[in-house]
């Protein structure tokens, strides 16, 4: 009778698992389900770990939108992160990242940028600005626009390269009880709001127009 007791709890257990894993896998899979209808000829998939990607096009630029989980700060609940990456040639050599709230464990960012340039004072004091030679006239040409968009406290991340802009904002954010009790992640979302997308969109757009024209001190090197 104990053994057989034994058996029935492993296999509740068992059960219970495979359907907890495939709610997670059915959650992640559909979270920009209706983000699609933003983007044309919308593309949606999944990544290696389940969670939903879109491809698509916006304008004259390619979009790729992927979800990325950050679990890995001590102290500060897990973050899910939206990353919205805009294809389009911009006019630079440069290239130009600005970080929301640096804690060293942004693996999704670049690191290897040898420039720290100064932040400039309107914005908030705990932004890191890296970049590479010629960053400094990419951000004067950028301000404007990067004033407005790291006016949202949710905004992570902006990074600029000769191929286009990646704009990385926050999601959702884990539950708090998961977290205290289990260490665990679990977000409190059910699918990504269309107009967080179009926002991001809007913003990089923008941002991206403005860096496809050359800046004077491109020209004049050119011109030289």
């Amino acid at each position: 009778m104990l053994l057989d007791l034994i058996v029935l709890i492993f296999l509740g257990s068992a059960v219970v698992c495979v359907h907890q894993h495939r709610r997670e896998a059915a959650w992640r899979g559909r979270l920009l389900d209706e983000c699609a209808a933003q983007l044309a000829a919308p593309r949606l998939g999944r990544d290696r770990a389940g969670f939903a990607t879109l491809r698509g096009g916006r304008g004259e630029a390619a979009i790729d939108v992927r979800l990325v989980p950050d679990t890995l700060v001590h102290r500060r609940l897990p973050q899910l992160w939206l990353q919205v990456t805009l294809r389009t040639p911009l006019a630079t050599d440069a290239i130009l990242d600005v970080l929301r709230r640096p804690a060293g464990a942004e693996f999704y960012a670049p690191d290897w940028l040898p420039l720290r340039l100064p932040v400039p004072a309107t914005w908030p004091p705990d932004t890191l600005v890296r970049g590479t030679a010629g960053a400094e006239a990419l951000l004067d040409l950028a301000r404007p626009a990067l004033d407005h968009i790291l006016a949202d406290p949710r905004v992570k991340e902006v990074l600029a390269t000769p191929d286009g802009l990646r704009l990385t904002v926050q999601a959702s954010q884990g539950a708090r009880g998961t977290y205290l009790l289990l260490r665990g992640s679990r977000f409190p979302l059910t699918r990504v709001a269309p107009d967080l997308l179009d926002g991001i969109l809007r913003d990089g757009l923008d941002l991206a127009r403005t860096l496809s024209e050359p800046s004077s001190e491109t020209r004049h090197a050119r011109a030289a």
